[in-house]
């Protein structure tokens, strides 16, 4: 019997909080059994992690932001931090931070990430090598930031992570705690190159230079995908669970096809799914019905007849505009 009796795949096409949605653990490498930890306050971390220490410093730089999380988690591992992501993935975090910044956890991390299709790790580097060394990783958030004791990666996770899916991208943004640097054209184009992002001064303030994951693909994206995932996953199990129980006909199909509408329509109000020309949501779902899927999934009193697809809203990222003066 599996674990999970609800299961929504999102493919998607080119070119086209929960509470957990936005929540960090920080993986730190400490002598002895591993361990999974959960922290409401600084102050409550501090008496396990003290000031001094990598965890502490990552784990102040996120309970200093505005939009902090309601809860840090801390996952320690004595030798690979590959078997602790494994054995911690289905705690209820979805950003890993790596306090220790060192070039091969961040690699190793970045690469189990890699393979899954949930969830997201964020490293910070130092120069162009920390770049080259996990470049075009998926779901990897990569921040290029060179000042001792500053977490632009914590900071960042910190104050964005929470924040409603869809509500943002990550471009433009600014943090707490972080001194915004003043890079050359040369700078920039190579951090940009490298999908990665630097904290730097445009138009006078300090922002966030990029919303990108290491593989190219937009952090706002991918962090929608998981939303909807998620979201209808809990609508769908909601509605077969508070039932006495769903018919294998058109009462319970249209029971599911509801559930997973309403995460749609919320999806399109939390600015993830897009608007057509009329200001309706941009989707489609599609439900078959009893008589037009397998007769093997009925005797299994499986249902596979849901399917849907939207306009991803995207964001405006820059502008190219044009004027003339009349003499």
């Amino acid at each position: 019997m599996p674990l999970q009796d609800v299961t929504v795949s999102i493919s998607v096409a080119y070119p086209a909080p929960r509470i957990g949605l936005g929540r960090p653990v920080i993986f730190t490498q400490k002598t002895g059994a591993s361990s999974y930890e959960e922290y409401s306050t600084l102050d409550a971390l501090k008496t396990d992690y003290i000031e001094t220490t990598a965890t502490y410093k990552k784990a102040a730089a996120i309970f200093a932001q505005p939009n902090r999380p309601d809860i840090v988690a801390v996952a320690t591992y004595d030798a690979s931090i590959g078997a602790a992501l494994a054995e911690f993935y289905n705690r209820p975090w979805h950003f890993a931070l790596i306090a220790n910044d060192l070039e091969a956890d961040q690699v190793a991390a970045a690469g189990f990430i890699n393979d899954k299709d949930f969830k997201f790790v964020a490293v910070q580097v130092k120069d162009d090598a920390g770049r080259e060394a996990v470049k075009d990783k998926k779901r990897t958030l990569v921040f290029d930031h060179n000042i001792t004791d500053e977490h632009l990666d914590a900071a960042t996770i910190g104050n964005l992570a929470s924040l409603p899916v869809g509500s943002i991208t990550w471009k433009f943004k600014g943090v707490v705690g972080i001194t915004p640097r003043y890079l050359n054209d040369t700078e920039i184009a190579a951090i940009d190159t490298d999908n990665a992002i630097a904290y730097v001064v445009k138009a006078g303030k300090a922002q966030l230079s990029e919303g990108k994951l290491s593989n190219g693909e937009y952090i706002d994206v991918i962090h929608g995908q998981d939303w909807v995932k998620a979201d209808m996953e809990n609508e769908v199990q909601h509605a077969l669970s508070q039932a006495d129980k769903l018919p294998y006909d058109h009462r319970g199909i249209n029971a599911i096809e509801a559930a997973a509408t309403t995460t749609l329509q919320r999806g399109f109000s939390n600015g993830i799914i897009a608007s057509t020309a009329d200001g309706l949501p941009d989707f489609t779902i599609t439900a078959l019905d009893r008589n037009q899927v397998d007769p093997a999934d009925r005797v299994n009193r499986e249902y596979h007849g849901l399917s849907f697809e939207f306009g991803n809203a995207g964001a405006i990222h820059e502008a190219r505009i044009k004027g003339s003066i009349r003499i």
